[in-house]
């Protein structure tokens, strides 16, 4: 079967990469680029026409692009359409990551001797903290995040959110929680182009969750959590905390996830640290 084929990783990726261009080509409004709208306009968005304009590449190649025809486009193309999309970082990387490919990788799970590592890692954090790999599993969690967010070693942070209705409406805005775990789901397949597993995660909780499959549908990209979390804890009450995501080894993509209290939540979480232990 050639690699053209609907059923192949290559053309998958490439027709991912037409899909996420498009949408963010229908999002442009013409004046957000220097643009005189006409009345008469019926496409939502910039033409692919304006586009390829924009980015100073031939219509042709701009057309091929989203139609998942991507293979010998050059990182110069690439480049300059991402530009003209005003793509912001985690984007443009997404973009190259489904165009250029990255030989092959796949997501593997970390030996028992770094597990040990990153567990003896997060306990000497003083606020919640975990682990997770590409997939959002968690690798190694600290008791003050076991205690906080019912986090432990092996739990799928997206399956525990986008699954478990009850946890997810312990947050005080699940909805935009929502759309970050799904922002980040997609940064790192980006990362694993050619890896079945985001697919075959994707389509199971697509299925099941209407909140994943909202901004799933949408492209959303995204490093990393922007913004406060807040959580309602079964016996503290809500708690407020600022998200840092850092990553660990840029091979394996494992994230350490850190939630720093906020102002009137430092107490609280101190306290909780002190009863975790």
């Amino acid at each position: 079967m050639g690699v053209d084929s609907v059923s192949s990783p290559l053309s998958e990726r490439y027709r991912r990469l037409g899909e996420f261009l498009r949408l963010k080509r229908e999002r442009i409004l013409p004046e957000d680029v220097g643009l005189r709208s006409s009345g008469r306009r019926r496409a939502r968005g910039l033409r692919r026409e304006e586009v390829a304009s924009i980015a100073n590449v031939g219509v042709s190649w701009y057309t091929w692009l989203e139609q998942g025809r991507a293979a010998g486009a050059s990182l110069e193309v690439l480049d300059a359409v991402a530009e003209a999309l005003q793509l912001d970082a985690d984007e443009h990387r997404y973009v190259l990551g489904l165009a250029r490919g990255d030989g092959g990788a796949r997501v593997i799970a970390p030996s028992p001797a770094h597990r040990y590592r990153y567990a003896e890692l997060v306990e000497t954090i003083a606020t919640p903290a975990y682990v997770i790999d590409p997939c959002c599993r968690v690798i190694a969690a600290n008791n003050l995040a076991k205690e906080c967010f019912d986090v432990g070693v092996g739990i799928s942070r997206l399956e525990q959110f986008f699954l478990n209705e009850a946890f997810a409406d312990r947050f005080v805005n699940p909805d935009l929680i929502g759309r970050r775990l799904v922002e980040q789901f997609r940064a790192q397949s980006g990362r694993y182009p050619d890896d079945p597993i985001f697919d075959t995660l994707a389509h199971r909780f697509r299925v099941r969750s209407a909140l994943f499959r909202k901004y799933w549908d949408q492209h959303v990209v995204g490093e990393s959590y922007r913004g406060d979390v807040t959580f309602t804890h079964a016996t503290r009450g809500p708690l407020t905390f600022e998200v840092l995501i850092l990553t660990l080894d840029g091979d394996t993509q494992l994230r350490l996830c850190t939630y720093l209290p906020r102002h009137q939540d430092r107490m609280s979480s101190a306290g909780a640290a002190r009863d975790a232990r």
